[in-house]
């Protein structure tokens, strides 16, 4: 999945996926509606009376859990473009584009990932 994604990266992936969340989730009243309660928790959060290596643990805590839901989104994204070739393969949409179904290494047939 490493080398997928980084390939699927390098090629320019990231632009577009940033470029697609952020439309959609701009127009999704429930994730709008979490940013809100998340920015009114997190004020709360500053208010609360904590030691520094309370705060610091709670800190590292929450950022943990940013970076691997962060990194669980790309991997989502990257398996649904890849069933979406598969789909449209399977469809015979794509023509003359091979796609290994075990090892998801061949994604339209010419990019090697």
């Amino acid at each position: 999945m490493e080398q997928i994604m980084k390939k699927m990266m390098d090629m320019g992936m990231r632009q577009f996926m940033d470029e697609s969340r952020k439309e959609l989730g701009m127009s999704d009243e429930t994730y709008l509606k979490d940013c809100k309660d998340e920015r009114e928790l997190d004020e709360r959060f500053m208010e609360l009376e904590m030691e520094r290596k309370q705060r610091m643990l709670v800190n590292d805590y929450i950022a943990c859990m940013q970076t691997a839901h962060n990194r669980y989104e790309d991997i989502c994204y990257v398996a649904g473009v890849l069933d979406a070739v598969k789909m449209l393969n399977r469809l015979g949409v794509l023509t003359g584009i091979q796609v290994s179904e075990e090892k998801q290494q061949n994604v339209l047939g010419i990019c090697h990932i």
